[in-house]
This record gives structure tokens, sequence and C-alpha cells, in this order.
């Protein structure tokens, strides 16, 4: 199975230097944890990364240094959902996985574990923990938090059903933040499975500093 690995954001939320892929915690660069862990399962046969045009030498630099071999470098799009549509055009295997560099928390087990599950989409997610609500300025609307999920990476796709769903919002222009809605609104079942808690997305520097705590062992 191929895998779309996406690193080609440059986390301007994280108000640093160099894009936070790069970041090092606890010594070792963000991208590098869940890469290495890809790596390591023998059912993906090839990483696809996406990378920003302005940062090529260094992930060219941060993948040899950690050996990462199954690695191939394709550049990003102005947004994710270009970047994915970039390298689903590399993608051979009849199904595709689709992580990203910022969810450094996965574990093989829980990767092989999704990749055993006979679905044309399979995306984790967990309970929302908390209350929400619609509204701009004034509150306009209520929603049942039973009912609602926090979508998570990796996700695992029928290759030809992502293609399609990809295809069919180039067509009518819609801009979606992960690949789950897409599929969604072609029609087909999306698949929820249980997520993993410590699974966050690294976005601001107060998600650096629980990520830091989470390597350290430390209960947030």
């Amino acid at each position: 199975m191929d895998c779309i690995y996406l690193a080609a954001g440059l986390g301007v939320r994280m108000r640093k230097r160099i894009p936070k892929q790069f970041l090092n915690i606890y010594g070792k660069p963000i991208m590098i944890y869940a890469l290495e862990v890809l790596e390591k399962i023998s059912g993906i046969e090839r990483i696809f990364i996406t990378y920003h045009q302005d940062f090529r030498k260094d992930y060219e630099r941060v993948i040899e240094d950690y050996n990462i071999s199954k690695c191939i470098l394709i550049e990003g799009g102005e947004t994710r959902q270009e970047s994915v549509w970039n390298a689903l055009q590399m993608v051979e295997s009849e199904r595709v996985i689709i992580h990203e560099a910022a969810r450094p928390f996965i574990t093989a087990e829980f990767v092989s574990e999704l990749m055993e599950i006979d679905e044309k989409a399979v995306v984790p997610t967990i309970p929302v923990p908390f209350t929400v609500s619609m509204g701009n300025e004034y509150m306009t609307a209520e929603l049942d938090r039973s009912k609602l999920h926090n979508i998570q990476l990796p996700q695992i796709f029928d290759t030809d059903i992502l293609v399609r769903a990809h295809k069919k919002a180039m067509e009518e222009g819609y801009i979606a933040t992960e690949d789950g809605i897409l599929v969604f609104r072609l029609g087909e079942k999306v698949r929820f499975v249980k997520g993993l808690e410590n699974n966050i997305k690294i976005t601001t520097p107060l998600d650096l500093v629980i990520a830091e705590n989470l390597l350290r062992g430390i209960e947030i």
C-alpha cells in the first residue's frame, strides 16, 4: 500500500522561522516521528512526502539523516487538497493511506489495524469533549456534541474513490480540510473508527509544549 505524507505546509500559526515539521521535539524533527513508524510497517511500500519548494534541501537532509528509505518527494500545492492530488498521481496501490507530518503520535499497531479494515473509506475519530455552538458575534445554533466527531489521521481510502472525490471537488471548486469529507460528498460511505486520544495535531506553540510533555511521559 502506498502512503501520502503531507508535509508541505509552512505552519504560520506556529510563528517560527522554519516550517513546524522541521522543529525538534525531544531531540528529533516533528516530521520524523510518524515517518519512522510508517517506514517500519511492511505493508507500506512507498511514502510520498509532499514538500514546500522553498525547503526541498531541508527535506532531503532530514530524510537522509534518519535513513528513511521508502520516501519519494512530491512538490506540494498551494493548498492541502492540491498537495494530496499531486501525490495521488503517483499512487499505484489499490488503497492509499493519508497522513500528515503534524501528527507524530501514531503507532505501527494502530496503522496496521486501520489497514485491515475492509471499508472503502476509513477515518479515525475521537469524541468532542466540550460544548460546541454555531454563530459569529451571537450564538445561532446549538450542536449535540454526542453526535460530533473530532477527525484524525491517518485515513485510508480506495484509491479510485479518492481520485474521483478529488476530481469532483475540483470541478465544483470545493475546498476541504481533509479527504473524508470529499469522499462523503461523492456519496460514498465513510467508516468512523476509534482514534487515539494522544494523536494530536501540532499547530500552535501550545501544541508544541503538549507534544514535548507527551514525549517525556508527563500527564497532561
